[in-house]
Formats: C-alpha cells, structure tokens, sequence
C-alpha cells in the first residue's frame, strides 16, 4: 500500500512537471512576435525592383529580434499573396495576417519626385486592428537604404519597444537639431505676443506716460 502511494505521488510529480512546463513554452511561444513584411510598391518612372528586393532583405534583418519578434519567410508570403483577391483593403490584410499567423502585417511604397524619393510604410496592428504610419523623405537613391533603416528603427522602438543603436542615433540628431535651433533663433523659443495685443498693451503704457 505504501508503495502504491509512493508510486502514484511519483506520477502526479510528473504530470505537474510535465505540465507546467507545457504551460511554459505555450506562454514563451505567445510572447514571440510575428512580422510579415510585404513587397514595397515602387512609383517611379524606372525600373527599381532591384531596390524594393534590397529593402525587403534589409527589413527582414532589422526587424528580427531573437526570442522576441519572427518575420515571415518571403516565399510563405508570395504564396499567400497569390491566393489573396484583395490585398489592398484592410480586411484583406486581416485575411492575410490570419493565413500567415502573423501578428503584424508592413506594407508601404516609395515614390520618386526628380531625385528624391518619399518613404511612407504602414504597419497593421492585428490584434488592436489599427494602421502605424512611418515615413522618412531621400533626396538621393543611394540614401534610401539608410533611410530604410531609420524606418525600420521607428517600427522597432513604436511597435515592439526595442531601441536599436539606429534609434539611438535619430533621437540624438534631433535634439542636436533642436539645439541648434535655440542657439540661431533662442527669439523664437520665447512665448510670442501677439501682434494686437502688443500694440494694445503699447497704447496703454503710452497713456500712463501723459498723467
């Protein structure tokens, strides 16, 4: 009877080991992240596909993050996007999301006014079901990568809370720019009167000056 006992306390031991850790890994998986990150739509006067391939490659690199944040491999998502009819609307996106498992869907296009280019991205939140806008402005093609990467270091630190060196990097340039600001133009840091209050205020103090 007492070996019986030992026996069966020995199994539940098991089980709850067994269990928890069961539990844990469930909890680990839903911690991780997925990203999937759609083809860039190009509006440019040439052909640069060869660009929009190098930003894909580019996004896939940055936006991974080790035991936090997965990104679709590239041929599950043609795939999908083969079999989805409409792509362009949100519920298509939704549709897609659910087909691929992913939690984020980044869509987005760059367009070319002359020499410069415009960077707007998107990303859709699945789960609170609203659009993340990034842009950034190039006035060069060989910029757009860095460009990218600025992007890419929005999406991380706005999305998935990461601050990457990049991200770093952008803070510290504007505050430098902000600065610089202060130091040209401090007149206009200061609070500004407006221009009839100042001439009411002006009149008034006129007045006193004749008593």
């Amino acid at each position: 009877m007492k070996k019986k006992s030992i026996l069966n306390l020995a199994v539940l031991c098991i089980f709850l080991i067994l269990s928890f850790s069961c539990f844990s890994l469930t909890a680990h998986a839903k911690e991780i992240k997925s990203i999937a990150v759609l083809p860039f739509e190009m509006i440019a006067p040439e052909d640069l596909s060869y660009i929009r391939d190098g930003i894909v490659q580019m996004l896939h690199t940055r936006l991974v993050w080790k035991d936090k944040v997965t990104v679709v491999d590239q041929k599950t998502i043609d795939t999908q996007l083969n079999k989805t009819k409409d792509k362009d609307s949100t519920r298509g996106i939704e549709a897609l999301a659910k087909s691929l498992g992913s939690d984020y869907i980044l869509t987005g296009s760059i367009t070319q006014f002359a020499n410069a280019f415009s960077i707007d991205a998107r990303v859709y939140d699945v789960q609170k079901k609203q659009w993340l806008a990034f842009s950034e402005q190039s006035t060069a093609i060989n910029d757009l990568i860095p460009k990218m990467s600025a992007v890419s270091a929005k999406i991380n630190k706005k999305i998935f809370n990461r601050e990457t060196v990049i991200y770093t990097g952008l803070v510290r340039d504007e505050q430098e720019k902000i600065e610089q600001l202060k130091r040209q133009n401090p007149e206009k840091m200061m609070p500004q009167i407006p221009e009839g209050e100042r001439e009411k205020k002006s009149s008034f103090w006129r007045f006193w000056e004749y008593l």
